[in-house]
């Protein structure tokens, strides 16, 4: 296709007096044309000498050769456009498609774009419309502008559940390559610009809406109103401090042991009056925390644990606090608390309770806040069974994306006996060894600030709990290898132990830290669970107790031998190899048996047990 096929293509249907930018490269050089065979003539005359672009969008005037025309000045569009980058020397540091296969894996199949062209480091598409679609007013610019914003979140969708990046460019002053053109990034290896393929489809703009609709892609306004919504939600919320909130017969009732718990209402009622001397400390501040405390435990808000605190140091005569901060910081504690004794049993029910200042935290469902779980798009939300599992987990990614401060991809599970969390992100893959790891801010900061270099925010306990509940929702799972089954890591490791360690023909004359090194013992190879554990940890940097080495050990059919013992040594017990999978002849040729060497614990040797 030479360049001015391809722009009749675009524009054969465009108003007269509107400007088609030819754009180029170096120089950022803008040339400006109401005839296209006027532009297609340009083009050919460049080609080869320069890297072409064409604007996406129509303009009102020229605009001189140093400037393009912004956005909110563009007349009309030709369609959607995508534009996917390969694994290149050109775009590297990403993780990116690394075939045409790949990328073109992303565009969605019932919806073909009429042209595609290969650019030399990637691809771009082209969905045209059957007319250009010349915009009526402002209004009507910014409403396509976030149907073209909310196609390119698609694509990006596509591109983060295989575990690629996609660059978002969804303006509307975009430009794209033309074919019959080079692309010269690397002016000693040029590549040609060239079609790839091509249909007769031509959409309406409302073919892009509904079908974005029925795949629950959210648009600008929703991903907007999720954000506010979730702020809303657990963002720092005004409380004010004023005693003589919390009325006396609910004070009475909490305190009353035929009505709660009788250990709660006796502690409460010696938290109240000051009478906790089983506290080391008795200043008002640690007072005050044994309120929140009992505050969090039988489920009252921020606002109304506040009231308790400021009446308690209120009736006792104590410092009036008034920094919110404080009362943040003491709840934040309790809540901390809280989840570190989950045993705790729920106490009275708070009927009675004054009407709080502040509502207490929606309810949510799956682990997610009913607005920030919903995936919906312009549209009424589709139901569960229109969006596509991989799709929902996508867009999953991008709120927690959104949460966390950095472009998360996907999230994949690899199953196991001990499941282990890939984090695909743009600057890597950040990996959790187990699902304590993975749901643990601590853990989650610590990780991601290695790999990215960045820090994400704080979360106060209940919203981590609401955002751990989304990446576990999120995850893709994936079947693992031999070598992540519990017997096949273990098959693994045991054998990367007896490649890299030595053997010792008996205990005897061996230096200490030698005595449980592997050995033959009675025909088979015959190791310490304590040694095998050293080794992982040195080696492998996994944290294993003997006896969950041991466990391993047991899995592969490995056999406990009888105890060894001498005066000259420790006694010690080990676990002998199954045959013929660990056969010592191979995994270490002419290696003596101690058997045939040192007969004192039986007439045999030791013994399988």
């Amino acid at each position: 296709m030479t360049p001015l096929e391809f722009l009749n293509q675009l524009w054969q249907e465009k108003p007269e007096d509107q400007f088609i930018l030819i754009w180029t490269l170096p120089g950022k050089h803008s040339r400006w044309f109401t005839s296209i065979p006027a532009a297609g003539e340009y083009v050919a005359g460049i080609s080869g000498t320069k890297d072409v672009y064409v604007g996406v969008g129509l303009s009102a005037k020229d605009y001189g050769p140093t400037r393009r025309c912004v956005s909110d000045e563009i007349m009309a569009i030709t369609g959607m456009t995508g534009d996917f980058d390969f694994l290149s020397e050109a775009h590297k540091g990403k993780p990116l498609p690394q075939t045409i296969e790949q990328a073109l894996s992303l565009l969605p199949q019932a919806m073909p774009p009429t042209v595609i062209l290969a650019t030399g480091n990637g691809l771009q598409a082209w969905w045209l419309l059957k007319e250009p679609y010349v915009f009526e007013s402002n209004g009507d610019r910014r409403k396509l502008a976030r149907v073209m914003t909310r196609w390119h979140n698609m694509l990006r969708l596509n591109s983060a559940a295989r575990g690629w990046t996609y660059e978002r460019l969804a303006d509307l002053a975009r430009v794209l390559r033309v074919p019959g053109t080079k692309n010269l990034k690397d002016p000693a290896n040029p590549k040609d610009v060239t079609v790839l393929s091509t249909t007769d489809r031509r959409y309406n703009l409302s073919d892009f809406t509904e079908f974005m609709d029925a795949a629950g892609i959210p648009d600008p306004a929703a991903e907007e109103r999720s954000a506010r919504e979730w702020k809303e939600q657990f963002g720092d919320k005004p409380i004010a401090i004023r005693p003589g909130q919390i009325p006396q017969d609910l004070l009475e009732e909490w305190m009353d042991p035929t009505k709660s718990d009788p250990v709660v209402a006796i502690r409460f009622s010696n938290t109240w009056h000051r009478r906790r001397h089983d506290m080391k400390d008795q200043s008002q501040s640690a007072y005050d925390l044994a309120l929140a405390d009992f505050g969090v435990y039988v489920g009252l808000n921020e606002q109304q644990i506040v009231d308790l605190i400021a009446q308690h140091r209120a009736m006792h005569q104590q410092k009036r606090k008034t920094d919110p901060d404080y009362f943040r910081r003491t709840i934040a504690k309790a809540l901390e608390a809280k989840e570190a004794d989950s045993a705790v049993p729920v106490a009275a029910p708070l009927a009675a309770a004054p009407e709080p200042a502040l509502a207490a935290a929606t309810p949510t469902t799956g682990g997610l806040p009913p607005s920030v779980g919903a995936i919906n798009g312009a549209a009424p939300a589709p139901s569960e069974s229109e969006i596509s599992e991989e799709m929902a987990k996508a867009i999953l990614c991008q709120k927690i994306s959104q949460q966390l401060g950095i472009e998360v991809l996907r999230i994949v599970k690899i199953e196991g006996q001990d499941p282990t969390y890939h984090v695909h992100t743009e600057r890597g893959i950040v990996e959790f060894e187990n699902v304590d790891k993975f749901i643990s801010y601590a853990s989650v900061r610590s990780k991601i600030a290695a790999k990215t270099g960045i820090l994400i925010r704080r979360f106060k306990p209940k919203e981590w709990d609401v955002l751990a509940q989304m990446m576990l929702n999120a995850c893709i799972i994936e079947e693992c290898t031999d070598e992540e089954e519990f017997e096949g890591s273990a098959r693994s490791f045991v054998l990367d132990y007896l490649a890299e360690t030595d053997f010792i023909p008996s205990i005897e004359n061996q230096r200490i830290q030698d005595q449980r090194k592997p050995m033959i013992i009675a025909g088979r190879i015959a190791v310490c669970s304590s040694d095998v554990a050293s080794y992982l940890e040195k080696t492998k940097n996994v944290k294993l107790s003997p006896k969950a080495a041991a466990s391993k050990l047991k899995a592969l059919g490995a056999k406990a031998t009888q105890r060894l013992r001498s005066n000259k040594f420790a006694s010690q017990s080990r676990w002998a190899l199954p045959l013929p999978e660990f056969n010592p002849q191979e995994i270490k040729p002419g290696m003596i048996d101690l058997a045939q060497t040192d007969p004192t614990n039986t007439p045999d040797g030791p013994r399988i047990q």
